[in-house]
C-alpha cells in the first residue's frame, strides 16, 4: 500500500510537470513551462499539507488525497480508532479495578513518594476520616499520631503498625505500607477493633482467673506443707508429697500466667530506664547457682548499661538459664554478655541433647512442648519462652535459637546500639 502511494505521488508530479513542459514547448518557452509545472506541483503539495495541518487540529475535514498525504491520513485514522478502542478497554478495566478496591473492607490509600495522597477508597475514608478534598494533602497532616509519623518517616515498612484513632468512633487500626512502582506507595488499613477487644477480654480473663486462683492455691499448698511435716503412713505421705508437688507446679503456672498477662498489656511505647546489665547478670546467676549446682559460667568483661525494664530483663535471663539447667544436660552452661558494633549480644549455651529443627520455630508458643514425657518429669509451666518473647519485644529485639542434636543449644538476643552503652571495662 505504501509503495502504491509513492507511485501515485510520483505519477501526479510527473503529469503536472509534463503538462507544464508541453504547454511551454508548444508556445516556444519550454523552460518556463517546466518551471510553471514544478510550481503548480509544489502549490498542490502545500495545499494538501495545509489541509492536513488544519485536520490535525480538528479545524477541517481530512484531506482528500490519493498520494502520500492521503495514505498518511488513512493510517492516522486507523491508529486513532485502535487507540480509542484500547483506551475504552483500559477505562473499563480501570473502572472494574476501582470498583474492586472500593468494595474492600480494608482501607486502601495511594500515596506519592513524598507522602501526598493521590487516591483512597471508601473504607479508608471511614476508618481514617478522610474526605474527597483531602486528596493532595500530606498523609501525616491527616493522621496525627506520633507513632504513625515516626513509622512513615523512618521508611522501614517491613512490619505493620498498630495504633488507635478516634473521629466518629474509636478504631484500632493495623497499617502496612508497600512501595508501589517507582514513586508511589500503597497503604493498607485494617480494622482490628474487634480482634483487639477479644484479645483484651482474653487477657483480662486469664489475669482475673489467675489472681482468683492464687488465694485458694496458697491455702491448699499451706495445708499440704503442714501435712508433709506430720508423721503419716508411708502411702499417705507419698500421696501428700505428690499433691504438694502438683500444687507448687500449679502455683508456678498461675504466676507465669499473671506475668505473661502483664507483659501483653504493658505500654510498648515506653523505652524504660537505663540499668547495669552486668550487675543484673551477676544477680541472676547468684540466685540460680545453687539450683544449677554451680554449672553456670558467666562471662562479661565490660560494664554495660541498656535502656529497658530491669524486672523484665531479669525474668528473661532467669527463664533462659532455668531452661538450660533443666534441659541442657549435665555439662557447663555458658552465659555471656558481649558488646559489638551492632549492640550488646546476650547468649546462653548448653551442651545438652539439642532440639529437633522442626520444633525450634514453635518454642515460644504458649504451652508448646518438645517432649511431653520429659516435661512431666522436670516440671515447668510451658510459658517460660512465651514470657521471654513478649519481654524481648519491649526491648525491640527477638530471641534467636540455634541447636544441633547431640551438641547443645544456644539462645541469644541482641540489644541494639541505640539502647545500649559500655560504661567501662572491668
Amino acid at each position: 500500500m505504501q509503495q502504491v502511494a509513492w507511485q501515485r505521488e510520483f505519477f501526479r508530479i510527473l503529469v503536472v510537470v509534463g503538462l507544464g513542459f508541453a504547454l511551454g514547448w508548444s508556445s516556444g518557452h519550454a523552460i518556463w513551462g517546466l518551471i510553471l509545472g514544478l510550481l503548480t506541483a509544489q502549490v498542490m503539495a502545500f495545499r494538501a499539507m495545509a489541509s492536513l495541518y488544519r485536520w490535525s487540529y480538528r479545524q477541517g475535514p481530512p484531506p482528500q488525497d490519493s498520494g502520500l498525504i492521503g495514505y498518511s491520513v488513512d493510517k492516522l485514522i486507523r491508529r486513532e480508532k485502535n487507540l480509542k478502542n484500547k483506551l475504552a478497554q483500559q477505562a473499563v478495566q480501570l473502572q472494574r479495578y476501582n470498583q474492586g478496591i472500593e468494595s474492600l473492607h480494608d482501607g486502601v490509600v495511594i500515596i506519592g513518594q513524598e507522602g501526598y495522597i493521590t487516591n483512597f477508597n471508601g473504607s479508608a475514608s471511614r476508618l481514617l476520616g478522610l474526605r474527597k478534598e483531602d486528596s493532595g494533602q500530606h498523609i501525616t497532616n491527616l493522621i496525627r499520631n506520633p507513632r504513625f509519623t515516626r513509622y512513615f518517616n523512618e521508611g522501614d515498612y517491613s512490619s505493620s503498625l498498630q495504633f488507635d484513632v478516634s473521629h466518629r468512633k474509636q478504631f484500632s487500626l493495623q497499617i502496612q505500607i508497600t512501595q508501589f512502582g517507582l514513586d508511589q506507595k500503597v497503604m493498607l488499613v485494617k480494622d482490628i477493633t474487634e480482634r483487639k477487644r477479644v484479645e483484651t477480654m482474653r487477657q483480662n480473663f486469664i489475669a482475673d482467673v489467675s489472681h482468683e486462683l492464687r488465694t485458694p492455691l496458697t491455702v491448699i499448698n499451706g495445708y499440704l506443707e503442714m501435712l508433709g511435716d506430720m508423721e503419716l503412713p508411708p502411702s499417705l505421705q507419698k500421696a501428700i508429697s505428690q499433691m504438694n508437688g502438683q500444687g507448687q507446679r500449679m502455683k508456678s503456672l498461675v504466676n507465669d500466667l499473671i506475668e505473661l498477662s502483664k507483659l501483653e498489656s504493658a505500654n510498648t511505647e515506653q523505652l524504660g530506664d537505663w540499668f547495669n546489665l552486668q550487675q543484673l547478670g551477676y544477680s541472676v546467676v547468684d540466685q540460680l547457682q545453687a539450683y544449677s549446682e554451680n554449672r553456670i559460667v558467666f562471662k562479661c568483661t565490660q560494664q554495660i548499661e541498656i535502656q529497658g525494664f530491669s524486672d523484665e530483663m531479669s525474668s528473661i535471663l532467669t527463664n533462659l538459664l532455668t531452661n538450660a539447667i533443666k534441659y541442657g544436660g549435665e555439662g557447663k552452661i555458658e552465659f555471656a554478655i558481649r558488646s559489638g558494633f551492632d549492640g550488646v549480644k546476650v547468649s546462653i549455651s548448653d551442651n545438652g541433647p539439642g532440639i529437633p529443627a522442626q520444633h525450634i520455630s514453635r518454642l515460644t508458643e504458649r504451652f508448646y512442648r518438645v517432649d511431653d514425657s520429659r516435661e512431666s518429669t522436670v516440671g515447668g509451666s510451658g510459658l517460660g519462652l512465651a514470657i521471654v518473647k513478649h519481654a524481648l519485644e519491649h526491648h525491640d529485639t527477638v530471641l534467636d535459637i540455634e541447636s544441633t542434636l547431640g551438641k547443645g543449644s544456644t539462645f541469644s538476643f541482641i540489644i541494639s546500639s541505640d539502647r545500649s552503652r559500655v560504661v567501662e571495662k572491668d
